[in-house]
């Protein structure tokens, strides 16, 4: 059994996202309200953390097989230079 969120103002069961920037802030914030009175009920951040970590984690792993691939290369030279003495 599972309960449904209401309002606690008028008891609408309907919500909805609303982006703001607050006054005297240099941020974003994302407000739940009601849609019926618009009563904020919640706050979310604006940036979604799990798709920013994705993200860095994607570059992360870019960056690794870059140096990777970098490190082999300067390993073939050191490799060559070694033979010609």
């Amino acid at each position: 059994m599972f309960s449904v969120s209401s309002c606690p103002r008028c008891n609408g069961g309907m919500f909805k996202l609303v982006t703001q920037e607050p006054q005297g802030s240099r941020f974003k914030i994302n407000f739940i309200q009601c849609s019926s009175c618009n009563t904020p009920v919640g706050v979310t951040d604006f940036f979604d953390t799990s798709t920013q970590l994705e993200k860095q984690e994607e570059s992360i792993k870019k960056l690794d097989s870059r140096l990777s691939n970098i490190a082999h290369t300067l390993s073939q030279i050191v490799h060559f230079l070694n033979q010609r003495r």
